[in-house]
């Protein structure tokens, strides 16, 4: 980042979260004790759309925000959304692709050593946490996946072109199947 005045200036902290397309930052506020956590969604954008990246970095903001809470030295603030204008009949601005939301220090004093560190340890749980419930989706988009597949073969197998076909042969495949069309990802035994 630049400032007006032609000079750098860096922000507290940052971390790229490049599988997940996140960039998360903390900076300074506008006000003495008021940090600035943003969540920056712009790779994930160009991934998977505006909609489906600003959905899922809300929910990383409620994820990193449940982290940050667990510290007694701050407080939170609302979750603002940058893309949304005053105007409720205006669509999106899908150029501002980030989320931002205050952190707030108990004393009302900047202590940028204790809350880099507090922000570094929240956005490391905050992986680990994201990482779970990523895993879960995935588990249960999974097998949402292969359930319908599930039903599909059951009514083809209902047909009249497989009426010749035994109702244990019809149970065998509707159980060895889909597993075949959906495997399981990742380590196996």
């Amino acid at each position: 980042m630049a400032a007006e005045d032609g000079e750098s200036f860096e922000v507290l902290a940052e971390q790229r979260l490049g599988r997940q397309g996140f960039h998360v930052k903390l900076d300074w506020g506008f006000e003495e004790g008021v940090y600035c956590a943003y969540v920056e969604f712009d790779d994930l954008a160009s991934r998977v759309g505006f909609t489906a990246a600003r959905r899922q970095a809300g929910e990383y903001c409620a994820v990193l925000k449940t982290q940050l809470a667990r510290s007694a030295r701050c407080s939170l603030g609302e979750t603002e959304d940058a893309s949304r204008s005053g105007d409720p009949g205006r669509r999106r601005d899908l150029e501002l692709t980030y989320l931002t939301f205050p952190v707030l220090t108990a004393d009302g004093q900047f202590h940028d050593d204790a809350m880099k560190e507090q922000f570094r340890l929240a956005l490391m749980r905050a992986g680990q946490q994201w990482d779970q419930v990523q895993a879960r989706a995935d588990t249960q988009r999974h097998a949402g996946r292969q359930e319908a597949f599930r039903q599909r073969l059951g009514a083809l197998l209902a047909g009249d072109a497989y009426a010749a076909v035994d109702a244990a042969t019809k149970a065998r495949l509707l159980d060895e199947v889909p597993p075949l069309a959906f495997p399981v990802r990742g380590i196996g035994p």
